[in-house]
């Protein structure tokens, strides 16, 4: 497999089979120390401020490709839904925003005793892509949470930071919040039959059912 993304106009993975990701030359064999930017989560499921979250990136901070980068095992021990189900659902969201790829990288880390920490996917992604230079996304609502984070500085060695604002959190000066939506609740709602239409990406939530 390799650690190159997906595009989400390039035929997403079937449900139960592996996930058909691009070939790194195809997606990168001009960019010279390009900025990509990678998003990171559990997308258990993906949400519409994940999405929001990704263009903001885009329209903003001068990057014109983000990787959604979904965790191969959560790296405080959740319960997730199955990997290939949680690729496969970030790409029907990425597909709404042109730029936004999915990278399934983490499954490589699989047998890695440091899978789903920040810092050991990264030193993976620059090892496998030495011509693009990372730009980790993270919440205002996490950004007070690093202390707890395995290896923080070599993270900060490893990739830019760029911090998005989220409801009730600070962000830096100018930073508009996105809305507080969570994948827990969203969860929640959907086993008490109740609607997540304005919550979740349309092909999603049709995934979901």
């Amino acid at each position: 497999m390799s650690a190159a993304p997906s595009s989400a106009a390039g035929g997403p993975a079937a449900r139960g089979a592996g996930p058909r990701l691009a070939h790194p030359a195809r997606m990168g064999e001009d960019a010279t120390m390009r900025e990509t930017a990678i998003l990171g989560g559990s997308f258990n499921p993906p949400h519409v401020a994940h999405i929001m979250a990704a263009y903001w990136v885009l329209a903003t901070q001068g990057i014109s490709e983000l990787w959604l980068l979904p965790s191969y095992r959560h790296p405080f021990g959740k319960v997730l839904a199955p990997f290939l189900d949680r690729v496969r659902m970030c790409e029907l969201a990425a597909a709404a925003v042109r730029g936004v790829h999915v990278c399934a990288a983490e499954a490589e880390l699989a047998a890695d005793p440091l899978v789903g920490k920040t810092v050991r996917t990264l030193e993976h992604l620059v090892a496998k892509h030495p011509e693009r230079r990372f730009v980790l996304v993270i919440g205002a609502d996490i950004l007070g949470e690093t202390d707890k984070w395995y290896r923080f500085d070599r993270v900060r060695e490893l990739a830019r930071l760029v911090v998005v604002g989220r409801a009730g959190h600070d962000g830096p000066a100018g930073t508009p919040p996105l809305p507080a939506v969570s994948s827990t609740e969203i969860r929640a709602r959907l086993a008490r039959g109740e609607d997540v239409s304005g919550l979740v990406p349309g092909r999603v939530l049709e995934y979901l059912k």
